[in-house]
């Protein structure tokens, strides 16, 4: 049987076995990337502690979240000699454990960093490459709607999380918010990955080490495009929360600005799948994706100083957001082929660890050096252009990756 028989294969039974797959990476992401992008609101509660500038503050969730990308070579060979569920398990204990013992940490700038970093970033990196592949495995036809779903989860937990984490600390405090979250990533986490399980035909082969012939043009593009456009992607959801409070909105309003970002977050992920699946294809609905998220970021964050105008940049800019991520996975497979998408895809995200852990940081530097929180909407634009630019960048090698696949303008790719 080769590769697409297989795919074709786990499509006709994919409701008793891909679909148990797909829930479990969606559970997974709600937590993980729902803890991750909710970082913003503990930043915001440290900030005002006085323990550390934004710019400092920024660097330990991007540790958190650029471990992920760094270690996915590590992590493929991880998951070659014991298996998707286990790397997952092993993953699941150390993401609580970090979130857990931040609890612990919030008044020392290096305890934080060891634990909501290295220990939640650890355990990231062992959840990620799992849960982001092998609802992929399951599906041919329906890889679009499947990476969605697992993706969408991420803008739902981060929805939910938000909110939670905002009334959690105004009603006890922040160490107590973290100390719950961390439970609840082993609560749920850890059941999920059990069902975080390759088919028996595609698995071996999606874990086997690539061959240099993935190494094109296409693939150089690829990797610079990743890197270039994960720079700004995590600075909305860790500016926001500072933005809305400094144009004088209260800091619960400051979580509903963000809880909708989240939430357009999972309808792009889900809607972005379903328009690769469908009409537009995986590699025109990546560049629509990246195009929304930088026009938002230029042309309507630097001018949306009211509630309406935040909502509305909030929706336009998590959906373009979401998009990128979901459909990753759907490009390599479209583009590479389906027989290496874990190999590959733990190439390509390594890329995305400069982003990852320095994107956020540099949009705090600027702010800092243009007056800082106080200063208002003038202080934030900088690091408004910066991110937006940078996404239409991205944008603009998706399009020549586009184009090498196919030159005419009207066909689905």
């Amino acid at each position: 049987m080769d590769m697409t028989e297989a795919n074709l294969d786990a499509d006709h039974h994919d409701k008793q076995q891909g679909w148990p797959a797909v829930a479990a990476g969606s559970a997974i992401f709600f937590m993980y990337l729902g803890l991750t992008y909710s970082y913003g609101i503990v930043q915001l509660h440290l900030t005002r502690q006085g323990l550390a500038p934004p710019s400092t503050l920024s660097f330990i969730g991007s540790v958190g979240a650029a471990l992920a990308p760094l270690t996915g070579m590590l992590v493929a060979r991880v998951m070659r000699r014991i298996g998707y569920r286990r790397t997952a398990c092993l993953g699941s204990l150390l993401l609580g454990l970090g979130e857990f013992t931040a609890g612990w940490s919030t008044s020392s700038v290096p305890a934080m960093f060891i634990t909501q970093g290295v220990l939640f970033g650890l355990g990231a990196s062992l959840l990620f490459l799992p849960a982001a592949t092998v609802p992929s495995l399951w599906f041919k036809r329906k890889r679009g709607l499947a990476t969605g779903i697992v993706y969408g989860g991420a803008g739902v937990g981060s929805a939910v999380i938000s909110l939670s984490m905002e009334k959690l600390i105004q009603t006890s405090s922040i160490r107590t918010a973290m100390k719950i979250l961390g439970a609840a990533a082993w609560a749920v986490c850890l059941p999920a990955s059990y069902f975080l399980t390759a088919p028996t035909p595609t698995g071996s082969d999606a874990l086997t080490a690539p061959t240099t012939s993935i190494f094109t043009i296409r693939f150089l593009l690829m990797l610079v495009m990743g890197a270039i456009a994960t720079f700004p992607l995590f600075v909305p959801p860790f500016l926001l929360p500072l933005y809305v409070t400094s144009i004088g909105l209260s800091s619960q309003m400051a979580s509903w600005v963000l809880a909708a970002w989240n939430l357009a977050s999972a309808l792009g992920r889900v809607g972005m799948g379903l328009g690769a699946d469908t009409l537009l294809g995986p590699v025109n609905s990546l560049f629509l994706a990246l195009a929304v998220t930088g026009v938002s970021t230029i042309a309507l964050w630097p001018f949306a100083s009211s509630p309406g105008l935040l909502v509305c940049f909030a929706i336009l800019n998590g959906i373009g957001s979401g998009g990128f991520f979901s459909l990753m996975p759907v490009v390599v497979g479209a583009v590479f082929g389906d027989g290496q998408l874990a190999s590959v895809m733990s190439r390509l995200t390594t890329s995305w660890t400069f982003g990852y852990f320095l994107g956020s940081p540099i949009a705090g530097y600027l702010l800092d050096a243009y007056g800082g929180t106080e200063a208002g909407l003038a202080a934030f634009r900088p690091a408004f252009s910066y991110s937006g630019s940078l996404t239409l960048a991205g944008a603009g090698l998706v399009l020549a990756v586009r184009f090498m696949l196919e030159k005419r303008i009207f066909t689905r790719v």
